[in-house]
């Protein structure tokens, strides 16, 4: 079987068991875009430019051409830093390095071709030049070292969105208000696909369990970008809170990868002021990621494994009627000649299990020594394939199994 043949069926299988999705000119929210005007240093526009935004990770083009105008743009392009080429007769190509495409923004470039004899190509950086994003929607958008460098508890990104103006509330499970909705009022996707629960409208994946920990979770390793759009468009507009979306990352046409291990330990944290003594409160979370081209500039793969495990102690005390407490109790009823009751006493020996009876004959007499704890399995695969210049075909997988425990 051919490189081809074999690489069809496995999309065809693949798609039985997650998410398929065929993206068009059409602008997705979920993507970016980038558009432009091209002028000659005089500022009088140049119709018929040849314009091509290039991938820098995957080296996939994109192409069109100035129209009458002089404009110019790309709609519907994956997430990644570009470098736009501009070829035009009687000028030197003229290139843009990092033009950062970022979900539900689009980026306006005003491109000045040079007069001058070189043959070279004039390139600059983005940075250099006066550029502006204009967009219809309001996004607030963590990315790159941000995102991962981000203290978030239990590495759950649904607590990104804390960071939105506008968000209040607690932002665990994604339950809290954004822009004075309530509380669930935000519609919540993966790659621009549907992550909402059918009964809570609260993120499916990550969805909160004992402590609101996450029953499973999607590494965030394996995030590109997370954004929060308000005012969205009527694609994504379900929900007037706003549009919640986890971008995953894709592979590129070298490969690479990342090791990583998290720990949360109580050695490291203070006794809390109303304890006597420190609580085991531990969390480790590890895991690896690879990603990398299957056809150079045309298919590609990624993929990342984590495992979650923690063991959280019940942090607060309480009052029980401990054998000291009792004896205190019928020394008392001695002192005055009254008589146990039975139903008391069978209520005593009844309702409380001995081995938590041992505390002294007074309120805050016990700590529970039977923590909380839990794990989980999480993965996710996503595949890219370049169709042509206008369609990409993408795949993407997640599946997570864990288990949680509250006494």
């Amino acid at each position: 079987m051919s490189l081809r043949r074999l690489l069809f069926a496995a999309l065809l299988f693949l798609a039985g068991f997650g998410f398929l999705e065929l993206s068009s000119v059409e602008a997705q929210t979920f993507r970016g875009a980038i558009n432009g005007t091209v002028a000659d240093p005089s500022g009088a526009i140049v119709p018929g430019a040849q314009v091509t935004a290039t991938d820098t990770a995957t080296g996939i083009q994109h192409s069109t051409v100035s129209t009458g105008d002089g404009q110019f743009s790309f709609q519907d392009l994956p997430l990644g830093n570009y470098k736009v080429t501009v070829t035009a007769g009687g000028f030197p190509p003229f290139a843009v390095n990092n033009v950062a495409v970022t979900a539900g923004s689009i980026y306006t470039l005003p491109v000045k071709l040079a007069l001058t004899q070189q043959t070279t190509t004039v390139e600059v950086s983005a940075a250099a030049l006066a550029l502006d994003t204009t967009t219809e929607t309001q996004t607030t958008i963590v990315a790159g070292s941000d995102l991962q460098a981000a203290p978030l508890n239990g590495r759950d990104f649904t607590q990104l969105v804390a960071l939105t103006p506008g968000f209040s509330g607690y932002s665990g499970g994604g339950y809290g208000s954004l822009n004075g909705a309530r509380a669930n009022q935000i519609n919540w996707q993966i790659d621009g696909s549907d992550n909402n629960d059918l009964w809570h409208n609260i993120p499916a994946v990550n969805q909160g369990g004992v402590s609101g920990i996450a029953g499973v979770v999607l590494p965030i390793d394996a995030t590109e970008e997370f954004s929060v759009q308000t005012q969205s468009s009527a694609e994504t507009g379900r929900s007037p809170g706003g549009t919640a979306n986890l971008t995953i990352k894709s592979g590129g046409n070298t490969i690479h990868g990342t090791a990583y291990y998290f720990n949360r330990n109580e050695f490291f944290a203070a006794t809390p002021p109303l304890l006597s003594s420190k609580q085991k409160v531990r969390n480790d979370q590890y895991g690896a990621s690879v990603g990398g081209p299957i056809l150079k500039d045309r298919t590609f793969y990624f993929a990342n494994f984590e495992k979650q495990k923690f063991v959280i102690g019940v942090p607060s005390q309480a009052t029980v009627p401990s054998v000291a407490y009792q004896n205190a109790a019928l020394t008392l009823l001695s002192k005055y000649g009254v008589t146990e009751n039975s139903v008391s006493a069978a209520l005593l020996k009844n309702l409380w299990p001995s081995s938590i009876l041992n505390g002294a004959a007074a309120t805050s007499n016990y700590i529970s020594t039977d923590p909380e704890y839990g794990y989980s399995y999480n993965g996710v695969a996503k595949l890219d394939h370049k169709i042509n210049d206008k369609n990409n075909l993408s795949f993407h997988w997640t599946v997570g199994q864990g288990n949680q425990v509250e006494r």
